[in-house]
């Protein structure tokens, strides 16, 4: 009998509002640090690809005993990564592999004799131990270290590896040897490998096969005592297998090890079964949990705090808010406001509604604080067919009755502070988006300091978004990778690898969305929202004959910002055309504003400047968001770099 070794939210850029709580671009962001997490965990493979090591050559003499087994003589000449300092390396010999046709068995070559030396002088302690199917015998010491090119002498003896062949007549009448030199899960490039192997009586025939696995492709040999193989430029992934034929009478016997189990593992099938039921009880609990705890904190903290006995938008007298009752929850109840909320700016308005400081509520505060005369935005038409409006900022001296908030001092300056006083809209592309961050920050700390939020929304869904985003990369990472290993530990009979991944990335994208609403406003944060959707109401029912023709133009301009921050500046405008054109029937005709200057042929009308306005903060949003991109080289011709491809692997070397 013949045995052998088997192988092994679409936004609206015209409001620039979005609604952060249901969005979950959980995908898109988890292939990102998928493949930034690989990198972290497997470094050595990184460097492999970007400084050349691998093997310079792999010199081996395999000495067939009479038994059957094989005394190994390795003569290992390592280059280390260029610059850069390891303790050793390493060799897994695999001693545990299926066999044909058997299910639940598997063929074992006893390792023992193992010794170690370096003639070149690096560090040769080593230890052996079990890894899944294989052995290693990793050299070296964590306390020194090692670097350039190294050579390693590896000895030991592999027991039971012939296979006796039978011929017709039942009988064995050639015994072979039948080996992988390296398996295709050899990932160091080795630039010369030359093998010989001696028995007690010389080969009749053999075979060399090198490449992928299921390759044909044909390396060299020789028959003879010592039969000789040998290959160059072996790449990551190549593995190569010798056969060498022998008459049955050179040897005493031998016969392979067959014994109940799994090949993978070392463990036994008792291991890999308490695994699989682990794996599976967490794979199902995994997102129950999550369901379970998210759910307990969303309903006990996630939720709006309001005040019980005071009508919607209406706060305590004063003194009295701190104890006054709350209660959670509860739908927000909105009545029309003719003004915004007192002392709440427009870019503090986006924020209270959304929880999140958006760019359009930076763009808001530029306009709001041109309204109130810091500076002055003027349209700058191109010149050419294809070209944009663009817009010029400029600083005016600041208003003797109006004091500036921390974020809105930070906006300033980070426009005119190293630029001057007159600065187009264009010069801030690709030079603004961390002075966005800081501004945004600001943002976050003054709705903290109104006591609109207990702590900042940002931090507050951050926290159990991260830890949402690290269970789902856990997931990832078994789902994709880790369940080899695994296996690799306790055996092929370990499937419970797909049922933990999917519900730790279950569980990953149940604590991110429910993180999402962790934002608690207060009651104080809750009456301030009920008035600003209350005076959004008004923006979008006013009617021209509810307005004053004295008070027009001011109320235009004061209210403009808060238009753009809801999304109807449009809507808005239209109003004060109505409000115009009676004004001008009745002989009163309103006053422009001066702080926006419109570049049009003819006179300006609100129209046209809410219009410009409108245009304005939606460029800007994407001016200030703006980063520089790459070069847009190839990789190919000097343009990649560490990191900056796709993949990689690890191998060799600790």
């Amino acid at each position: 009998m013949t045995t052998r070794p088997t192988r092994p939210i679409r936004r609206n850029l015209h409001t620039g509002r979005e609604r952060r709580r249901g969005s979950l671009p959980v995908l898109a962001r988890l292939g990102l640090v998928l493949a930034t997490a690989f990198l972290v965990l497997f470094p050595a493979g990184a460097a492999q690809a970007a400084t050349g090591e691998g093997m310079d050559s792999y010199t081996a003499a395999y000495d067939l005993q009479k038994d059957g087994s094989v005394q190994v003589r390795e003569r290992i000449t390592w280059r280390f990564p260029a610059g850069e300092e390891r303790h050793g390396i390493f060799r897994n010999i695999i001693v545990r592999m299926g066999v044909s046709g058997q299910d639940g068995k598997y063929r074992y070559y006893d390792m023992t004799d193992v010794a170690v030396s370096s003639p070149s002088g690096a560090p040769d302690a080593f230890q052996v131990s079990d890894n899944g199917a294989a052995r290693e015998i990793r050299i070296g010491s964590a306390d020194q270290y090692t670097s350039g090119t190294q050579v390693y002498d590896v000895s030991y003896t592999l027991h039971n590896v012939l296979n006796p062949i039978a011929g017709q007549d039942g009988a064995a009448n050639t015994v072979e040897f039948f080996y992988n030199v390296f398996g295709t899960n050899e990932f160091t490039p080795r630039d010369k490998v030359s093998v010989t192997v001696n028995a007690p009586a010389a080969s009749t025939k053999v075979l060399c096969y090198q490449g992928a696995a299921g390759a044909t492709t044909p390396c060299q040999g020789t028959t003879g005592n010592p039969s000789t193989f040998s290959a160059a430029s072996l790449a990551s992934g190549d593995a190569m297998t010798v056969v060498a034929s022998y008459p049955a009478t050179a040897f005493d016997n031998p016969r392979p090890d067959i014994r109940d189990g799994s090949s993978d593992t070392s463990l036994g099938s008792g291991a890999a079964s308490a695994a699989n039921a682990a794996a599976w009880v967490g794979g199902i609990g995994a997102p129950v949990v999550a369901l379970a705890v998210m759910g307990t904190l969303v309903w006990t903290r996630g939720r709006d705090e309001r005040y019980a006995d005071v009508t919607p938008g209406l706060t305590p007298a004063a003194g009295t808010a701190a104890e006054a009752p709350t209660t959670r929850g509860g739908r927000t109840v909105v009545a029309v406001q003719f003004q915004p909320p007192a002392g709440v700016q427009p870019g503090m308005v986006g924020t209270i509604i959304d929880e999140t400081a958006n760019p359009i509520d930076v763009s808001a505060t530029i306009i709001d604080l041109a309204v109130r005369g810091y500076l002055r935005i003027e349209e700058v038409d191109g010149s050419g067919p294809f070209s944009r409006t663009d817009w010029n900022l400029t600083q005016l001296p600041p208003p003797a009755d109006d004091r500036l908030l921390p974020y809105e001092r930070k906006l300033l300056d980070g426009i005119f502070a190293s630029r001057g006083d007159v600065v187009a809209l264009s010069e801030l592309k690709n030079h603004f988006a961390s002075t966005l961050k800081s501004i945004q920050s600001a943002m976050y700390e003054e709705v903290v300091r109104r006591h609109w939020f207990r702590s900042s929304p940002q931090v507050q869904r951050g926290v159990w978004q991260g830890l949402g985003l690290a269970l789902a990369v856990i997931g990832g990472l078994i789902l994709f990778y880790g369940r080899g290993a695994i296996q690799a530990v306790l055996g092929s009979g370990f499937t419970g690898g797909v049922a933990l991944g999917v519900g730790l990335l279950l569980a990953g994208g149940i604590t991110w969305i429910l993180g999402g609403r962790m934002a608690a406003k207060t009651a104080e944060g809750s009456a301030v929202l009920a008035q600003s959707l209350g005076f959004k109401e008004y923006l979008t029912t006013a009617e021209a004959g509810q307005i004053a023709f004295e008070e027009a133009s001011n109320i235009f301009s004061r209210y403009l910002p808060y238009a753009v921050v809801f999304g109807v500046a449009d809507r808005w405008a239209k109003t004060f055309a109505d409000v115009a054109r009676a004004a001008e029937a009745a002989n009163q005709p309103l006053i422009m504003p001066t702080w926006y200057v419109w570049s049009g042929n003819v006179f300006p009308d609100f129209t046209s400047i809410a219009n410009g306005v409108d245009s304005f903060s939606t460029t800007s949003t994407g001016t200030f968001t703006s980063t520089p991109g790459s070069s847009g080289a190839s990789g190919f011709g000097g343009g990649g770099f560490s990191g900056g491809g796709g993949g990689g692997s690890s191998s060799g070397s600790w």
